[in-house]
């Protein structure tokens, strides 16, 4: 079974408004569950020092959701408030596919993402199911995913041409009501 996931990543570093930016964050993924193809969405925090050490994934119907009028018309990056959106960086959005069921991750669990860096960077290590960009941005090559159920993301892990983070969920994967 192949799913679709809609990965957004980012960076932001306005430590002092982070509860009115999580709060933002809260109610624009229910807007964003409003529109019709999004099944599914949570948000993460890296546990160690990242580039964008914020994630948010949504699982959505197919690639179709994100170019549907649907989406287009009130979603997108001008969809979040100016005063949240000009405090972010490394902000990037990539539409994966995969033969992964779901990534939803209990609040004890967690969730290792590993980037491809380069087209010659080495297979992707036993025990992550693979991620094919197939959209938005496409600033990776290919992503792999880890996901378990509880204590600390497994390591070591051999990441030669590949970059890693290991998040924690911030809050349990919500759904269209």
């Amino acid at each position: 079974m192949t799913s679709t996931f809609y990965m957004v990543e980012m960076h932001y570093p306005a430590s002092a408004s982070r509860k009115e930016f999580d709060d933002f964050y809260w109610n624009h993924i229910s807007m964003l569950l409003t529109i019709d193809g999004f099944k599914s969405a949570q948000r993460y925090e890296c546990i160690h020092e990242a580039r964008a050490p914020f994630l948010a994934i949504y699982q959505v119907r197919d690639p179709g959701t994100m170019t549907a009028d649907s989406y287009t018309s009130k979603a997108g990056r001008t969809s979040v408030a100016p005063e949240f959106r000009d405090r972010m960086t490394n902000w990037d959005r990539n539409l994966v596919q995969g033969e992964i069921e779901n990534m939803e991750v209990g609040l004890n669990g967690w969730l290792v993402l590993i980037d491809r860096l380069s087209d010659n960077a080495p297979p992707l290590p036993e025990g992550f199911s693979s991620l094919k960009v197939v959209g938005l941005d496409s600033t990776i090559v290919e992503r792999g995913v880890k996901i378990g159920e509880s204590g600390e993301p497994e390591g070591p892990i051999d990441t030669a041409g590949w970059s890693v983070r290991k998040f924690k969920p911030l809050h349990l994967t919500r759904h269209p009501n």
